[in-house]
């Protein structure tokens, strides 16, 4: 007998499954009302783009390009297109093309959508994943970095999340400082690549020094701490950037730790860089940030400044069910109907229909099945009441409403229905129609 294949879905990617997206629905309304509230809009751009748009601001030589870009040939064109590994670079192509930068400035823009990055499938990133950001653009002063460090600071803590992280802050300066404390960095590691792994060697032999910093064996972490650090080689206007950016964020009482070390690899960044991260040992990165000005001029548009944070809703959902942290479900169901013989059938289904209209969570008229299966199935489903109509009670013009715990049983007339149900969740805000606005 020839064995069933067993579809599964692609390695590196997962299923959200309906109690999943009890948490994506929460925290996406929470970060959706905490943007509107900054005076943020939202953007969407592709899930693709020109591939030489990711190499131009991420650089050809970055473990981004190199090792985890999905690309692909257009089938009826010449060009090479890739799948978003982030967020920021299309929103900023976006911002050049659509010449939003002739607006008032700066644009503060919040994005939500997937991305997707070629990770070892025993990585603990997904190679399909999901994405929160916020970006502001046009402007490059301290307070600008504060407040999106706040904005980020307040949507963990809405979440619940704020206690189980740490923030950690860095600057790596503008170009100048960031080009001495490379060669600094180069000077440093010369003559120590047996100390090194194979991955971090390969760095060292493509000229890759900030790559260094991110130590992956316990030699390497002896390394990095005794490395140069950026902050010894910042100019006058970088330090009093860093200075300024830290008393307003010490004007909203935040807590937090200034970490030489954290550095971010690719070019375009400068000046604030800014982690959130798990307090538990591993320390996983929850949600990052900083400054890119020299982002926008690499693109080929104007030279103005931009700073943004970004964080992995899947990690983010993570951390919150470690911490056991609850979730409204809203999709809870109240009321199941239950029908038996043709005439009960045609009588539940507008039954069914106007309950819902009315703000009630109802299903039933599924199947054909004996009554009893009904009410089986209406205990799997865990709702409260069941509302019981055969061919018999039609006729008089009654159902029968049972309390599933107790299994009581009430009858009623079917013109009764709404104001009886009405009465028995009478502490429960329904979801009613009339608060949907459809614009005509």
């Amino acid at each position: 007998m020839t064995k069933k294949t067993i579809y599964k879905a692609p390695i590196g990617t997962q299923d959200i499954l309906p109690n999943d997206h009890d948490y994506f629905t929460y925290v996406k309304k929470i970060i959706r009302y905490r943007f509107r509230q900054a005076g943020f809009r939202r953007i969407s751009t592709p899930v693709f783009e020109e591939t030489n748009t990711f190499h131009n601001a991420l650089g050809v030589d970055t473990d981004i390009i190199k090792r985890e870009l999905y690309s692909f040939d257009d089938p009826r064109g010449k060009e090479s297109l890739s799948l978003r590994p982030e967020l920021t670079t299309g929103i900023v192509r976006s911002f050049i093309e659509q010449e939003l930068y002739k607006g008032p400035l700066p644009v503060e823009l919040y994005s939500l959508g997937r991305c997707f990055r070629f990770e070892r499938p025993q990585s603990r990133t997904k190679r399909e994943f999901w994405q929160f950001g916020a970006e502001i653009l046009g402007e490059s002063d301290p307070a600008i970095d504060a407040q999106l460090i706040y904005l980020a600071y307040r949507i963990l803590s809405d979440l619940g999340l704020s206690e189980h992280c740490e923030l950690k802050i860095n600057t790596i300066g503008n170009p100048e400082d960031r080009q001495k404390f490379i060669d600094a960095l180069a000077n440093f590691y010369s003559g120590k690549e047996r100390s090194l792994s194979l991955r971090l060697r390969e760095k060292l032999e493509q000229g890759d020094y900030l790559a260094l910093l991110n130590p992956t064996t316990e030699n390497e972490e002896i390394l990095a701490k005794m490395a140069p650090k950026i902050t010894d080689f910042l100019s006058p206007d970088s330090k009093e950037f860093l200075n300024q950016t830290l008393s307003y964020l010490n004007t909203f009482g935040i807590e937090y730790t200034i970490d030489p070390g954290l550095i971010r690899p690719i070019d375009y960044y400068s000046h604030t860089t800014f982690e959130f991260r798990e307090k538990a040992a591993h320390r996983n990165k929850i949600l990052v940030g900083g400054r890119y000005d020299g982002l926008m001029k690499k693109m080929n548009g104007e030279d103005l400044g931009g700073c943004g944070f970004a964080a992995g809703l899947e990690r983010v959902i993570a951390l919150m069910k470690a911490h056991e942290i609850p979730v409204p479900k809203k999709d809870t169901l109240q009321i199941y109907v239950a029908a038996t013989g043709v005439l009960a059938k045609k009588e539940a289904l507008p039954i069914l229909v106007k309950l819902r209209e009315h703000g009630f969570h109802a299903v039933g008229v599924l199947g054909k099945t004996r009554m009893e299966d009904q009410l089986a199935r209406a205990t799997k489903f865990n709702v409260p009441y069941s509302l019981v109509m055969g061919d018999v009670e039609i006729r008089k013009g009654e159902v029968i409403v049972r309390e599933m715990k107790r299994g009581r049983s009430t009858t009623i007339k079917i013109e009764d229905i709404i104001p009886h149900m009405e009465k028995l969740f009478k502490d429960v805000q329904l979801d009613n129609t009339n608060k949907i606005v459809v614009n005509r």
